[in-house]
């Protein structure tokens, strides 16, 4: 079974279901509330595993219930998790509004969780067949990054808006860079997305990648441009759709597939979250995303 290992942040999710996303300030009636599990790297571990893979997740909890909960979550979800419980530490918390088209927006509190990554189990990357960071824990996803690239793995890094700095520590020891837009607009000042993307490209020399929702995704390879299209399904919630399209590509890309195949598997992995509906409960299964994958075969990627 192909091992993937995700570092980065888990996060108790607080989802409020409201009639319309606010505009301006006011006071809001959520329609519901759910509590679930989230974070970026902790959902792209999450979705592995459901989608047949051996998913284990590094990262930090606080050292109170939320992060027990999230522990025993991922256990849940079938994740293998290397946690560290920090003394003192809050688990990182986010509040997300949904609206009856699946759009959302959020805020979270980071936890201020500790940087030490000298306890990372990095042996176990003997037996590895992929990596994947997101930027909120630099020290970690450095260190892996690095032990990763010395035995030759794919590298996937989230490249999500929130910290420059931090991607640009990061960006050099990934092979795989894929930006969210707000990430790509926050790394690069170009006001044109594609120039952006092929500024980014210029600056690295792996693959790289900005996704654009149920627009599809483009990619930069060797200077060349390609567009992968999105299956269109009708959204219900698109939380999490972004961390699932970078479980599912690390996925593909550890089981030997190039990037275009593993482009195309995450982007079907992505859209079966969204139609699905919210929290880990609800990630698609390895032939979910393939029923949406053939049923999408005829819109190809095209290259420019």
């Amino acid at each position: 079974m192909t091992r993937v290992v995700c570092l980065g942040i888990a996060v108790k999710d607080l989802v409020f279901e409201v009639d319309q996303l606010p505009r301006e300030p006011q006071k809001v009636t959520a329609r519901r509330l759910r509590v679930v599990h989230g974070g970026m790297a902790a959902t792209a571990s999450a979705s592995i595993a459901r989608l047949g893979g051996q998913a284990e997740y590094w990262g930090r909890v606080g050292d109170d219930a939320d992060g027990l909960e999230l522990i025993r979550g991922l256990e849940q979800a079938g994740v293998h998790p290397e946690v560290r419980r920090v003394p003192g530490g809050a688990t990182p918390v986010a509040a997300i509004w949904v609206d009856p088209a699946g759009e959302r927006m959020l805020a979270v509190v980071a936890g201020g969780l500790d940087e030490d990554a000298s306890w990372l189990p990095m042996a176990r990357l003997d037996d590895t067949q992929a990596v994947h960071v997101d930027f909120r824990w630099v020290a970690g996803a450095e260190r892996l990054l690095l032990g990763a690239r010395e035995r030759s793995l794919p590298r996937v890094l989230d490249a999500d808006a929130g910290s420059a700095q931090a991607l640009q520590t990061l960006l050099p020891l990934a092979d795989h860079v894929i930006f969210s837009e707000r990430g790509l607009r926050s790394w690069r000042p170009e006001r044109d997305l594609r120039a952006a993307l092929m500024a980014a490209a210029a600056e690295h020399p792996g693959i790289v990648a900005v996704t654009r929702g149920e627009l599809g995704s483009w990619f930069v390879v060797n200077g060349q441009w390609h567009e992968i299209p999105t299956p269109q399904v009708e959204a219900v919630d698109t939380n999490g759709a972004g961390d699932v399209f970078h479980g599912a590509y690390a996925l593909a890309l550890g089981q030997g597939a190039d990037w275009m195949e593993a482009a195309r598997y995450g982007s079907a992995a992505a859209a079966a979250k969204c139609q699905l509906g919210t929290g880990w409960a609800c990630l698609p299964t390895h032939e979910q995303a393939m029923a949406l994958r053939k049923g999408n075969a005829h819109a190809t990627p095209s290259t420019r």
